[in-house]
């Protein structure tokens, strides 16, 4: 896979992919240019700033040691989930809880109507090569409200490379007020130029539920025809039943459309994982839908998946992942060509990546919310 990055999003009913009006099954009729479309998307993200962007949020986010008891549950279910590729449909899981577990400083920071504390404004922390992390060195920036992140190059494995060198920088800024709390981050060049991130998280908080709504664009800072820009809009809501995603990624240049709703519900004993995935393009639409159910009394799985191209099915799993017989078959109950494998690799690259640039664009919020 190219980017191996883990997500959760996959579908919610099937017979939404089967239809009132029964489509006809068929095959992936071009899988190169599907995964070529996908390519298409992730090169608005393929820069080496992109990459230290990424780098930079892990180290901001202190909610990446949630400890919920669904945590084991989730890394139980790896394994199985790996043979059958299925693995792509936990990171929602695993950011519904790590959210969830903010709400109540979240609805602290609400209240003060402020998410970074005013001793933090102007601070520039910078790469500590002796601790291995960001910390304040004593340099700050005048009329700053909030705090600035210097990005450096990093290795394929997404650490810091050192000794390091500044590529960009990363600036949190915080405009909230009292009457709504909003996070501004912006990604760019080392001289101010490009422009590669910038958008706006904006957050409503109750005492047992959350909204964040974000808006913005990821750039490859290039001009011309040569300029990929995709712009984007997303809905976080999360509360004690769970948590639900959506978003739309519109990409300049060929003009993309990916949508994605991504839902989790912890309906005892089970976790229930669903989400809608579609890519669109000259008109025809690849969508991805499924449904994963994890048991937390008994630790067993159930995945039914159905992807289809302009709503006619040709591919699908159904089954106990665990279960030898539980494969990939084509709208004939055939197994998958190795075109069609590599065509649906290329959609579950497409799951991982956004799964993970949902969750890292919402991360900032909740790690100065617990300030």
């Amino acid at each position: 896979m190219r980017f191996l990055l883990r997500s959760g999003l996959v579908l919610g009913l099937l017979t939404a992919a089967c239809g009132e009006d029964s489509p006809t099954p068929t095959d992936f009729e071009d899988p190169a240019a599907i995964t070529a479309n996908l390519d298409a998307v992730d090169s608005a993200f393929d820069t080496p700033v992109f990459a230290s962007f990424n780098a930079a949020t892990f180290y901001i986010n202190p909610t990446a040691s949630a400890t919920q008891p669904v945590g084991a549950l989730i890394r139980g279910a790896n394994p199985a989930l790996e043979r059958v590729g299925a693995t792509v449909f936990l990171q929602g899981a695993r950011q519904s809880q790590e959210v969830q577990a903010m709400v109540p400083q979240l609805s602290a920071a609400a209240a003060q109507g402020q998410l970074i504390p005013d001793s933090l404004y102007g601070r520039v922390f910078e790469w500590d090569a002796t601790l291995d992390e960001y910390t304040y060195q004593d340099s700050s920036v005048a009329g700053l409200n909030g705090v600035r992140y210097i990005l450096y190059a990093v290795g394929l494995d997404g650490n810091v490379v050192e000794p390091v060198s500044s590529i960009g920088t990363l600036d949190i800024i915080d405009n909230s007020t009292t009457s709504a709390l909003e996070l501004q981050l912006l990604v760019k060049g080392p001289a101010g130029t490009p422009t590669y991130i910038d958008y706006a998280i904006g957050f409503s908080s109750s005492a047992t539920s959350a909204t964040a709504n974000v808006s913005g664009f990821v750039s490859n800072g290039l001009s011309a025809g040569d300029n990929k820009t995709l712009t984007f809009d997303e809905t976080f809501i999360v509360n004690q039943a769970g948590a639900r995603v959506t978003a739309t990624f519109t990409l300049n240049n060929p003009a993309i459309t990916v949508m994605l709703i991504q839902a989790v519900t912890f309906d005892d004993p089970n976790i229930i994982i669903t989400a809608d995935f579609r890519i669109i393009e000259g008109g025809e639409t690849v969508r991805t839908l499924a449904r994963l159910t994890l048991d937390t009394f008994d630790s067993s799985i159930t995945v039914n998946i159905v992807v289809t191209v302009d709503g006619h099915p040709v591919a699908s799993l159904s089954g106990d992942p665990t279960d030898p017989g539980t494969v990939w078959v084509d709208a004939g109950g055939e197994p998958l060509t190795v075109a069609d494998l590599a065509a649906l690799d290329g959609l579950f690259d497409a799951l991982e990546l956004f799964g993970l640039i949902v969750s890292n664009l919402f991360s900032p919020i909740t790690a100065f919310a617990a300030l």
